[in-house]
């Protein structure tokens, strides 16, 4: 009991506490009220602070590209309807009262019973954001008059104009211009506008249900619009429905069928400029997310306020010849397989369960052949200015437009950025180091490469150019698996979680899979001589005065050593002469990588220049209809197209090569050695070294034997010297060979086995057969 006691005597004075600092907050806004209104007349202030005025009228923003060419006009004017309060049905007028101020036309501009209220929740709940006392009257201050500045002072303003405007407009004048100014998302502005732009008609023609959508969208525009999330805009509605039920506004009746009405949504609005991969982006993602974090703007509502009406002009990263280039180039049918067909029933059939909600027909012909889509990002490696973004193929409404920020498995390119890059950097190899392509096994896992063959003794050059599979597995293992993804992750690699802490990711078996911008960003910093540079797509901003608001700036990051960066270009220019993408006929030095996913469900391809990095991914939205036919050789086909055409006027450069690096040297390739006498022409190879690791010592592999050649083995004493030649062999390590665990088959082992010496001398001749030769 005596606990008790104390607890409660503990509240009681708690809340005296809060009631006290209350009343002393609200008389602070009331003598500072009375001090603005001294010092400052209204109609100067909303002039001199407000960035749009009441009335409506707004200023277009300007979006431009790296040249200073004007690509889109921005309008929120263009979607600002007004309509006056009396066509307005009083069920809308009153859905917004209930959900946003429902003692709306009981207080004089602020309401302090609403804000001691939310005070006394948010101390309940021990968060400060939890419940907001602001009226309707302060909303459209805040809004049309004040600054998006966070702070007392404009809190007290705001308070101050609300309360004069209540002393000089009606209720019903204050409600009609807010539901006029009000911001829906989408650039729609005012209840006539979002009535207009979500369901086609007038607000005059709204019903319950759909006004009650409606009401529920202007506290977060872009997440409760039913265009971005459905079910999140029907758990608003239901909110603003029940809060109607319990102001008295509606009954229980009425409440019941608006919940069950049906919502039928308008089809969302084409984009209404050009390049609208790039500009959807750069504005709904790069754009909001800077001016959010700006003081005068300080929320995701307000920075589109000032995208759609605050007239700022916004310098981004695009070529527009580069963007032209590569949208007209996926947009080649011809450029694509044609020969996978499905079953249209089927497919209609899948559409309709609703595990898929959209399909993008323009890729699927009247024949039945179902085209792969794609997606590119090209940028400015060392800038990391976006010079294109491209989504898919014929953009529209209904299609998944920025694929290029969808993971998909990368497989083989991955390896020089998880294995190749991190292996050289911690200087466990070099380019003319050697590893063992032969069998190996790790649990009941047993990799293998692309043609179920094994290769032998292989430099690391050799085996990144060929993608070998298994010399990657090996590296990987010997570098350690956190080790090689928590490079790939600095290169630029943003989806790797910690499920994908196993040696099958060396091959791009990732859990979530890889975004064609990220692989842009992570061979960026190898076009770079190793700094990561943070791509991006606005250069600057600035007001409609011409005051700049923002500027990027790069902040460069030394992700890998010069020297590793190089040798990784240079090996991966290897893969172009000789390698996976041979395919590609750009006559200029050209890096390159592959990655092709089993079933060929995904590739990729990222080829690069000292200029620019372009990384294209190709397959099927839904990955179950559709391979690609030609894997890694189609997108190698639609690559050269446009490098093509993107380079044409970039003059040819070399990655340089920085110092401490000596070559070319001549190796052996299967010992990674100098030479030796017996080395045949065939594996002498010319190799790039960091100067302090030049091999000195010559090969030991290869040997001069003496064989008889009627037995083919080692030849013995006896034998006839007529019959003896000498032969070269390969002294390779021991190895494993493959039994049912791999897939492959058993009984397979390296093919340069066939070079081993024999073990066994000569048996057919002896003294008294000296001359003998078997048939």
């Amino acid at each position: 009991m005596k606990k008790a006691y104390h607890r409660d005597r503990f509240f009681r004075k708690f809340r005296s506490l809060c009631a006290s600092l209350f009343l002393a907050v609200m008389i602070l806004i009331l003598v500072s009220a009375v001090a603005l209104t001294v010092t400052r007349p209204y109609p100067n202030e909303a002039a001199d602070s407000a960035p749009w005025s009441l009335d409506g009228t707004s200023f277009s923003s300007r979006v431009y590209d790296r040249y200073g060419h004007e690509i889109a006009v921005l309008s929120g004017a263009e979607r600002r309807l007004e309509i006056p309060l009396e066509e307005v049905p009083l069920y809308a007028r009153q859905a917004f009262i209930a959900i946003e101020d429902e003692r709306f036309y009981k207080h004089f501009g602020i309401d302090f019973i609403a804000i001691g209220r939310a005070l006394l929740t948010n101390l309940r709940r021990r968060s400060w954001t939890e419940q907001g006392g602001s009226t309707i009257t302060q909303q459209l201050i805040k809004n049309a008059y004040l600054t998006r500045e966070k702070t007392l002072i404009r809190k007290l303003k705001e308070a101050w104009l609300a309360i004069k405007m209540e002393r000089e407009f009606s209720k019903d004048e204050i409600l009609e211009m807010y539901l006029n100014q009000i911001y829906f998302a989408h650039g729609a502005y005012g209840i006539e506008a979002a009535a207009n732009h979500y369901f086609q008609k007038s607000a005059g023609e709204l019903t319950l249900a759909e006004a009650a959508m409606l009401a529920g969208i202007p506290r977060s525009p872009n997440n409760y619009s039913p265009f971005v999330n459905y079910e999140l805009a029907r758990e608003r509605q239901a909110l603003v429905l029940n809060k109607m039920k319990e102001a008295g506004f509606i009954d229980q009746e009425q409440l019941d069928e608006a919940l069950a009405q049906e919502i039928v949504l308008a089809d969302p609005p084409e984009g209404g400029y050009p390049f609208p991969y790039f500009i959807d982006y750069a504005l709904h993602s790069e754009l909001v997310e800077i001016l959010s974090a700006l003081p005068d703007f300080g929320s995701e509502k307000e920075a589109y306020e000032a995208i759609y009406n605050a007239g700022l002009k916004i310098y981004t990263t695009m070529d527009a010849g580069i963007q032209s280039t590569i949208e007209k180039t996926l947009d080649d049918g011809n450029l694509y397989p044609q020969s996978v067909r499905v079953d249209m029933n089927k497919m209609k059939s899948l559409l309709e369960s609703g595990d898929y909600n959209y399909y993008p027909e323009e890729v699927l012909s009247d024949k039945g052949i179902l085209q792969p889509q794609a997606a590119v990002v090209a940028a400015d490696p060392s800038t990391g200015e976006i010079l294109a973004l491209v989504g898919g193929r014929e953009y529209g409404p209904n299609n998944q437009d920025l694929r290029y920020l969808n993971p998909r498995q990368p497989g083989s390119a991955i390896k020089p950025l998880a294995v190749y890059a991190p292996a050289l950097e911690e200087k466990l190899l070099i380019p003319g180091s050697i590893v063992d392509d032969s069998p190996f096994i790790r649990g009941d896992w047993a990799p293998e490469n692309f043609g179920r063959r094994f290769m032998g003794l292989v430099t690391v050059r050799e085996a990144l150019a060929k993608s070998l599979n298994v010399p990657a597995v090996k590296i990987f293992d010997q570098l350690g698996v956190d080790t090689g993804l928590e490079y790939a992750r600095r290169l630029g690699l943003t989806t790797i979680v910690p499920d994908d802490r196993h040696l099958a990711a060396a091959l791009g078996g990732l859990t979530r899979g890889v975004t064609a911008w990220d692989m842009a960003q992570s061979y960026a910093v190898l076009a770079n001589s190793g700094i990561k540079v943070e791509l991006h797509t606005i250069q600057r901003i600035e007001d409609r005065n011409g005051k700049v608001i923002y500027e990027h700036r790069r902040e460069p990051e030394a992700v890998l050593s010069p020297q590793t960066a190089y040798l990784i270009s240079d090996m991966l220019k290897d893969v172009v002469r000789q390698g996976t993408a041979s395919g590609l006929k750009i006559m200029r030095p050209l890096a390159a990588k592959t990655g092709t996913t089993s079933e060929n469900r995904d590739a990729y391809l990222i080829a690069y220049t000292p200029e620019i990095v372009v990384s294209l991914w190709m397959g099927h939205d839904i990955q179950t209809l559709g391979r690609i036919s030609g894997g890694s050789g189609d997108a190698v086909s639609i690559m050269n197209v446009m490098l093509a055409q993107i380079l044409q006027n970039i003059p040819p450069t070399d990655f340089e090569r920085p110092a401490g690096l000596v070559g070319p040297v001549d190796i052996c390739r299967k010992s990674g050695l100098r030479p030796g006498p017996f080395c045949p022409k065939e594996d002498i190879v010319a190799e790039i070294f960091p100067a302090e690791l030049v091999p000195r010592d010559t090969c030991n592999l290869h040997v001069s034997l003496r064989i008889c050649r009627a037995s083919g083995l080692l030849a013995g004493s006896n034998c006839p010297p007529g019959e003896v030649e000498s032969r070269v062999f390969l002294y390779r390590p021991s190895y494993e060979l493959t039994d049912w665990r791999w897939k492959g088959g058993a009984g397979r082992g390296p093919e340069d086995t066939a070079l081993l010496p024999p073990s066994d001398y000569c048996r057919y001749h002896t003294w008294w057969r000296r001359w003998y030769r078997p048939w």
